[in-house]
């Protein structure tokens, strides 16, 4: 899946353990690059208001809590226990502390520490990793932000690495804490509510990117400046581009569900990731009516430049029929200080007469036929309540 972005100098997944179904070392296509902007690597991203490490145990008939990172191990091994382990606005030195004590593949280390990257989906051993998108957004500067969300999945453990802070980390600690089935289908069920919400996110931002859309075409109807045209196209940009994050996910979401793929499977869990499917495909496809809605909006605003064009030149074609015939007479009594024709009264007030009356009736002939003003428009044949005679008979009253 590679679409026409442009190659960059990403980490690979290139570790002889790893198996890489949905690779992505690909950067942001140039038509998109002026209104994303890319998450740089674990060094340089990594937030200051960051919440770290945070555990949290999950075990059966007992409320979920936080326990110390040196447990981990011990409680992984544990078929009566899950662990999720959520590193927001984490150093390197804790995705590394992580890795060493669960055995984690070098190879997705890097991919999670280094520089944004398309999602992508690799296998090891009975583990695997996930790399999803989350988008940042700005509606009032339209810019979005595309940070990357790092998922090392194991049976009885998940790691959640994000370099800024997850909007929906709270939702899904409340999901899993109310859900009793996160035992029980381990932990690709907490993957697929990390996945939802992350679906949900996106469909929070092309709601408002909708009431966007709409209020410029409010705006096509009444404003046929330039300004108006370049914020068309600013505004068409920022919807390809979630458009564009969004859709880099259809391939990941259909590895899930792939036969080579065993880590995700059954009649349990299965449904839940087409379900995901489904709802990434309902989203494409709101993203792709709000890119023809702008399109919509360029032909509002041709039109109005259209009516307005119009409208000038029908007022300059009416000055300049008005004033033909003035110009014709005034030729003809050949109006200077020294003219015979008009060097009396009457001839005078003849050339004026004929001038008043030649220019009030072209006004009054253009108004007639309705190039000028507002005429009424033709009233369609109507009949009385009765309606429309039946059978050609007369009209019931």
């Amino acid at each position: 899946m590679r679409d026409d972005l442009s190659d960059g100098p990403g980490v690979s997944l290139d570790d002889a353990d790893i198996h890489t179904l949905i690779s992505g070392t690909e950067w942001l296509a140039p038509t998109i690059t002026d209104v994303v902007d890319a998450e740089g690597s674990a060094e340089t991203a990594s937030s200051p208001d960051g919440q770290g490490v945070v555990a949290w145990l999950f075990q059966e008939d007992a409320e979920p809590r936080q326990v110390a990172l040196e447990d981990v191990p011990v409680l992984a091994a544990d078929d009566a226990c899950f662990v999720w382990v959520d590193l927001g606005g984490y150093v390197p030195s804790d995705l590394t502390q992580v890795s060493q004590q669960l055995d984690l593949p070098e190879a997705a280390v890097q991919v999670a520490l280094a520089d944004w990257q398309r999602p992508r989906l690799g296998v090891f051993r009975d583990r695997y990793f996930v790399a999803v998108t989350v988008p940042h957004a700005d509606l009032a500067t339209q810019r979005v932000l595309a940070s990357e969300l790092d998922l090392f999945v194991g049976r009885n453990y998940l790691i959640s690495a994000h370099k800024r802070p997850l909007p929906f980390a709270e939702r899904v600690l409340a999901r899993a804490t109310q859900n009793p089935a996160l035992l029980k289908l381990d932990s690709a069920f907490l993957l697929s509510i990390l996945v939802d919400e992350l679906l949900a996110h996106y469909e929070v931002l092309t709601e408002e990117l909708e009431d966007e859309v709409e209020a410029m075409e409010v705006r096509a109807l009444t404003d046929p400046s330039d300004a108006l045209l370049e914020d068309l196209l600013h505004l068409k940009r920022f919807v390809f581009a979630v458009y564009r994050l969004a859709g880099q996910h259809r391939a990941t979401l259909e590895a899930f569900l792939r036969p080579d793929f065993p880590l995700v499977g059954g009649d349990v869990i299965e449904p839940y990731f087409r379900d995901l499917d489904e709802r990434l495909g309902r989203l494409l496809d709101a993203l792709e009516a709000a890119k023809e809605s702008i399109n919509g909006a360029f032909d509002l605003y041709v039109s109005q430049v259209a009516h307005r064009t119009n409208d000038i030149m029908k007022v300059l074609t009416i000055v300049s029929v008005t004033l033909l015939p003035a110009s014709v007479i005034l030729a003809f009594f050949d109006a200077s200080f020294d003219s015979p024709r008009i060097n009396t009264a009457t001839g005078f007030v003849v050339m004026v007469v004929l001038i008043l009356l030649t220019t009030l009736g072209s006004l009054v002939l253009f108004a007639r036929r309705g190039w000028i003003g507002h005429p009424e428009a033709p009233r369609s044949r109507t009949f009385a309540q009765g309606g429309p005679p039946r059978d050609g008979g007369s009209p019931v009253r």
